[in-house]
């Protein structure tokens, strides 16, 4: 169970770094923070999901649409930037499906 928390430290720390190169503090602090919901009860975790597969859309896509569109707009290469950016939004939604197994296990917990 160990790797599943450790993917989603991983996951809300380059999230928050993301906010952090733009100067948004309480982004990052709010992601950084993000992977004590981990500790909470199966509401907290399921939150804490949403806000991965959230991420996932609206922080990453968002953000690699924007930098392909600048690529092509200046004629710069931008087929490694894609594979950069799946590659880091297969990630983050991986982290967000470990969230199941805590969930899992959270269940099982209240169930005995």
């Amino acid at each position: 169970m160990w790797w599943r928390i450790l993917l989603v430290v991983l996951a809300c720390l380059l999230t928050g770094a993301h906010f952090l190169r733009y100067g948004n503090l309480l982004g990052a602090l709010a992601f950084a923070a993000a992977p004590l919901l981990c500790f909470g009860n199966a509401y907290l975790l399921r939150a804490l999901q949403l806000l991965l597969l959230g991420a996932v859309i609206m922080v990453w896509g968002v953000a690699t649409f924007d930098y392909v569109s600048i690529r092509l707009a200046s004629g710069a290469p931008w087929l490694r930037l894609i594979l950069i950016m799946s590659g880091v939004m297969a990630f983050v939604a991986t982290a967000a499906w470990a969230v199941e197994g805590l969930l899992a296990k959270k269940r099982l917990q209240t169930a005995s």
